[in-house]
């Protein structure tokens, strides 16, 4: 799945945000979800990815998430991996003096102006930079070799064995962590928050994990390498942050 900062294809995803009381109409999402990623390119350079993504709403303060009136806006949260947080707001007004609502389904996009407040580009550049000095998942008890690269456009992981043991093996692990992970944190309001997607890719040499990790960030990579841990037969995993 392409990644995005706000999905909006199934109600699952387009009403991410409901327990802060936030709702979007399938047209509204849509407007935001392309306008944010398309002035956020433009002042930053930077796409979305599983690095650069939307949190939620993390800003514990007065501030509520959605403030609708003459200027409306979302304030936000944006996450890049593995632990930077920025408050930004997407604010938006009509040329009509109409109040759009984030519920609202029919409305002229034409009549709309909206742009991003708070941005901050070489913050977030200097966190995506690729020379790293160390990294998030140093453990000094993992049985195999670990290799951690640098910034790109997904979370990979790596996964090379002696051949002693059926993909499908490691596959069925990987597949019950996340499965795990995204059901416990469901039931409590995706407090850990949760994995988008994963796929599998294997190779003559390794299998390969591709993870949209979305708000689950870096727990669940560290639950991963720790549940491959059992897995004697595996001599090296190298992951793409």
């Amino acid at each position: 799945m392409k990644a995005e900062f706000y999905y909006c294809h199934n109600d699952s995803l387009r009403n991410y945000f409901e327990r802060y009381g936030l709702y979007f109409s399938q047209h509204f999402c849509e407007y935001f979800s392309k306008n944010f990623t398309a002035l956020f390119f433009k002042e930053t350079g930077l796409r979305p990815s599983t690095k650069v993504t939307l949190a939620g709403y993390k800003q514990y303060n007065e501030t509520p998430i959605y403030e609708p009136g003459p200027v409306s806006k979302l304030n936000l949260v944006l996450w890049i991996m593995p632990e930077y947080n920025d408050d930004i707001s997407f604010c938006w007004k009509s040329k009509t003096a109409a109040i759009i609502q984030t519920t609202d389904e029919e409305f002229d996009e034409e009549d709309l102006v909206c742009w991003m407040e708070g941005l901050k580009p070489a913050e977030y550049w200097s966190q995506v930079a690729t020379e790293k000095k160390a990294h998030p998942f140093q453990d000094a008890g993992l049985p195999y070799e670990l290799k951690v690269f640098d910034y790109g456009t997904d979370m990979e992981l790596r996964i090379f064995t002696d051949g002693s043991i059926p993909n499908e093996v490691i596959k069925n692990t990987i597949t019950t962590t996340i499965e795990t992970f995204n059901s416990n944190s469901e039931k409590h309001q995706r407090k850990d928050g949760v994995v988008h997607n994963y796929q599998f890719e294997e190779s003559d040499v390794f299998l390969c994990v591709r993870i949209d990790t979305g708000s689950a960030g870096i727990p669940i990579i560290n639950k991963l390498l720790k549940s491959l841990v059992k897995h004697t037969a595996i001599g090296k995993i190298e992951i793409d942050i």
